[in-house]
């Protein structure tokens, strides 16, 4: 059951991530007596002063030189002796800045890079660069940090010191990089909250950015209703959007979260006529498409009857019949039992969770290819093993990460192919015996498409072999590295109905996951 959870106050908001901020951001170059005017110094040595009489003869001391800093700064005024051009921003905004190859490959791994691998062109001995996509604002600050060891932001909006983080990133100037980030979250929390989908887009995007990246997870995790009201929910990425449906302490009612997900696959599907009368079952497949992994997420039980009737029965057709018509009983008959809630979602990117409960009642003895009353109550859950796009295609990998985890379910798409296919195989995958043909009664391979084929062993004794190129069904079999050529091949041979044409195909995706038993 779903409840619901109103959007808390900004000053609610602070405190909660106030812990937070005291145990990951280091703000002690900040200072709230600082003026306007005021700089904040980030020095590559620690400026703290020793008392040399507790010195030993190895030890050492050193302290910031604010004034070296200062007369290095004034090269960016006078262009004495620069060797090295840099053009920024674009169009009326383009400016210049003449600055000198040895401070900046000294003080920047960027540059260093650049003039180190000649990938930089040069005219005249003067080595030029552009950026059209940083502001001339952005790069001043950034190069007076370059040469001068200070950044002056307190006056800047925060949308500006957003764009200096990302040519901090770029420059590779680490140690400024953390201290923006610092900075950002400290100073401008609010904004962060205003602009969170930005927030999420901009900082995962880039590795450096891990700070931001914490801070934005702390946000979501405390307040996940500041995604769903941001006014750019709609472009928020998929898979960040179903981490949050996946997350078991979501607390948003299930009516909520359906008018969510609809909002956001339209603004996915752009051609859908404004009014739902004038759809075609294209533009409710093309919805569907979009949102159908978040479908398993949805309580759809926990959704009063007057918002199904109004909300979801005008979506019917991107839920599948058979969810459909049960929640539909659910509604219609008295003290009718939700046959799909107790479901525990598959982390597939293959099958949905109806189809893995198909799966498991082919585990439990079903022979059809739907599933009758009598295979309702679901005894089995799915744990993800390995998947080929997230640990790779070889067989060597399948082995490392599957080998003696028992009973499994092995399921793939083919390149160029909808249809999904699989196997069920009730004993240990084992290298050490390879070569070897394993007896089973209950292993089974199959399709799933429109059509839905299951394919139960036949030639018992010839139902599973040990094999060194990957998972081997006799009929269905993977080998060597499976996304290349010949890494499926197909022959109907030892069980009881054909579920592909024979041949040798290209795998695109697989996944492997264990068979639990509930308790």
């Amino acid at each position: 059951m779903f409840a619901s959870r109103s959007l808390r106050s900004p000053r609610f908001a602070r405190n909660c991530y106030s812990p937070f901020i005291k145990e990951r951001v280091n703000t002690s170059f900040l200072s709230d007596e600082l003026s306007d005017d005021d700089e904040f110094y980030f020095d590559d040595v620690d400026s703290t002063y020793h008392d040399l009489a507790g010195l030993s003869d190895n030890e050492s001391f050193h302290f910031g030189l604010p004034r070296l800093s200062k007369d290095l700064t004034k090269l960016l005024d006078n262009k004495k002796n620069y060797d090295f051009i840099v053009n920024v921003d674009k169009n009326v905004n383009r400016k210049a800045f003449y600055l000198h190859s040895i401070i900046l490959e000294t003080r920047s791994a960027y540059f260093e890079d650049v003039l180190s691998n000649g990938l930089v062109k040069k005219e005249n001995n003067t080595f030029i660069l552009d950026f059209p996509d940083i502001s001339v604002n952005v790069f001043n600050i950034l190069v007076r940090y370059i040469y001068g060891g200070t950044i002056n932001i307190r006056r800047e909006e925060a949308t500006v010191i957003l764009n200096l983080l990302i040519a901090c990133e770029k420059f590779k100037l680490k140690e400024l990089c953390d201290n923006v980030q610092n900075y950002l979250t400290v100073y401008h929390h609010e904004w962060i909250l205003q602009n969170i989908i930005l927030i999420q887009q901009v900082s995962f995007k880039y590795s450096e950015f891990t700070l931001l990246q914490d801070y934005w997870s702390t946000i979501v995790g405390v307040q996940p209703e500041i995604v769903f009201e941001a006014t750019d929910f709609t472009s928020i990425d998929k898979e960040v959007l179903l981490s949050l449906y996946r997350k078991e302490d979501l607390y948003i009612e299930g009516c909520d979260l359906w008018d969510h997900i609809i909002r956001w696959g339209k603004a996915q599907n752009t051609e859908l006529p404004e009014e739902i009368k004038n759809w075609t079952s294209n533009d409710f497949d093309n919805l569907k498409k979009s949102i159908d992994d978040f479908i398993p997420h949805i309580d759809f039980y926990d959704i009063s009857s007057e918002d199904f009737f109004f909300k979801v029965v005008p979506y019917n057709t991107v839920l599948s019949n058979d969810l459909y018509q049960d929640i539909l009983k659910y509604h219609l008959v008295i003290n009718r039992k939700p046959r799909f809630n107790d479901l525990t979602a598959i982390n597939s990117k293959l099958i949905n969770d109806e189809q893995a409960m198909l799966i498991s009642s082919w585990i439990q003895g079903n022979k059809e290819n739907k599933i009758s009353d009598k295979f309702e109550k679901v005894h089995y859950e799915f744990q993800l093993l390995t998947r080929g796009s997230r640990d790779g295609f070889k067989r060597e990998t399948f082995h490392a990460m599957c080998d003696n985890e028992g009973p499994t379910i092995t399921i793939m798409k083919l390149q160029n192919e909808t249809s999904i296919l699989g196997g069920y195989n009730p004993i240990n995958w084992n290298i050490n015996k390879k070569g070897r043909w394993e007896r089973t009664a209950t292993s089974f391979i199959f399709s799933i498409d429109k059509e839905i084929i299951l394919s139960r062993v036949q030639v018992y004794n010839k139902a599973i072999y040990q094999d060194v190129g990957g998972p081997n069904f006799n009929d269905l079999m993977l080998r060597g590295t499976f996304n290349k050529k010949h890494g499926m091949h197909y022959a109907k041979n030892a069980y009881d109905q054909a579920i592909h044409d024979e041949g040798n195909f290209i795998v695109e995706e697989y996944e492997v996951f264990s068979v639990i038993k509930k308790r």
